[in-house]
């Protein structure tokens, strides 16, 4: 009863979601500020502060592998620092494949929270077909504080959305069924393309999944 009113508070929505058929096993539950990770640390490791992890170059990375793929996810993480951004980054990413290249184009799958243009964008593209949703969210007030920023992901035709502190900026469904995802990212993005901004920590990172 306890773990499921702590996670009733952590994540809200989550009990909404399960009984939707969302996703309801959460297999990353990360807070930064412990100075510890579960996460593989492949590029530049970024750093520990006493408030969390943080980027400190464009090639900082935490890596995560699910261990399997997953056509349904629910993201939330806390994140703070420049998040005014004109050029694309990734502040967080999931891939159906674990290793990426720009000419690839024949079986990547990708799902995408990002910032550009001051304000963000949700993106979900399965390669093959060309199959793509954008959705490009006006300028924002960015402040000096803590962003509560949350992502859905649905491969099975489903609700895709994106939330920064519990208001919906964006939402589309995805038409081309595909296996989902399997590895997971913050910092640099998998792709390579969308760089870690120095200088922005994230405090937590929570990932649940279903089928």
């Amino acid at each position: 009863m306890l773990y499921t009113l702590q996670l009733a508070v952590l994540l809200p929505g989550l009990a909404l979601a399960a009984a939707a058929g969302g996703p309801s096993v959460c297999v990353v539950d990360e807070d930064f500020a412990s100075g510890r990770t579960a996460a593989s640390r492949p590029r530049d490791p970024g750093a520990f502060t006493p408030e969390g992890w943080m980027a400190n170059t464009t090639a900082s990375q935490l890596k995560y592998d699910l261990g399997r793929h997953y056509r349904k996810g629910l993201v939330e993480i806390e994140v703070r620092g420049p998040l005014e951004q004109q050029q694309k980054h990734a502040l967080f990413s999931a891939w159906n494949e674990e290793a990426a290249s720009d000419g690839d184009r024949k079986t990547q799958g990708f799902f995408q929270l990002r910032l550009m243009h001051g304000g963000m964008m949700l993106r979900l593209t399965y390669r093959p077909g060309g199959r793509s949703f954008e959705g490009e969210v006006a300028p924002l007030e960015w402040e000096d504080k803590w962003y509560r920023i949350e992502g859905t992901w649905d491969t099975a035709r489903g609700e895709s959305t994106l939330k920064r502190d519990g208001v919906l900026l964006k939402s589309g469904k995805f038409n081309a069924p595909f296996e989902g995802f399997r590895w997971v990212f913050i910092g640099t993005d998998n792709y390579q393309n969308f760089r870690a901004i120095p200088g922005v920590v994230y405090r937590r990172l929570k990932v649940c999944v279903s089928d």
